[in-house]
């Protein structure tokens, strides 16, 4: 998939000017939606479940819905996720190439309880001692 990922990128960077660093992030920020959301509803991780993913623009718009009760917070469960999207290998080449994920936590009436934005800057930050 990242073969793919990173073809598409290197087909549309070449295919154009300055301007395709945003077109690339956009279509990649797509195609990252669209491959989550095929295997979406995702199994229950504690009381989490990944619903759906969104491209807007250069961000992937992850919603999680939690269904209560569950041995993590989601304040905690969302940094931990961050942290895990940070270190990825898959996904440190997105994030270089200007893509971001916005990972929101829901509750069952779908109001959003925590949102966290991650991105090149981000991840560097939780690199840093």
């Amino acid at each position: 998939m990242l073969k793919k990922i990173l073809g598409l990128a290197a087909f549309i960077a070449l295919s154009g000017c300055a301007s395709n660093e945003d077109d690339t992030a956009i279509a990649l920020a797509k195609s990252r939606a669209a491959t989550i959301n095929a295997k979406a509803p995702y199994d229950k991780i504690d009381e989490y479940k990944i619903m759906k993913a969104q491209a807007h623009n250069k961000t992937v718009v992850i919603t999680v819905l939690y269904g209560g009760g569950g041995k993590m917070a989601p304040s905690q469960t969302i940094k931990a996720a961050a942290a895990n999207y940070c270190s990825s290998n898959e996904l440190t080449p997105l994030f270089d190439a200007g893509v971001s994920y916005n990972i929101k936590i829901m509750d069952m009436r779908g109001r959003t309880m925590v949102e966290q934005s991650v991105y090149s800057d981000y991840c560097k930050q939780l690199a840093q001692p």
